[in-house]
């Protein structure tokens, strides 16, 4: 599945959030984080793993089974709690 081709539906013009459930990597300078990208919306998407990577820090998202690398920056970080995965909150950039 096509990240970008998720944003040229009509959900980026209403910035509606929809729940997704993607395998995907973020590719990092020196690591990178196995999650799954969850609940997206043109300006980012939840990325669950539970990597503590550091606000700021700027990366590659990529969906399984997919070449196309978005370039992504971490703006939050959370750790798990009752119902709620620990994970990376990603802005597109």
């Amino acid at each position: 599945m096509s990240i970008r081709r998720w944003f040229r539906t009509e959900r980026r013009a209403s910035h509606e959030r929809a729940e997704i459930f993607v395998t995907a990597r973020l590719e990092l300078d020196v690591v990178d984080v196995d999650g799954v990208a969850r609940d997206v919306d043109s300006g980012g998407v939840f990325f669950a793993t539970s990597a503590p990577i550091a606000r700021g820090v700027r990366g590659r998202l990529r969906c399984a089974g997919s070449d196309e690398r978005l370039p992504v920056r971490v703006t939050w970080w959370r750790a798990a709690s009752a119902g709620r995965p620990a994970g990376l909150g990603l802005t597109f950039e």
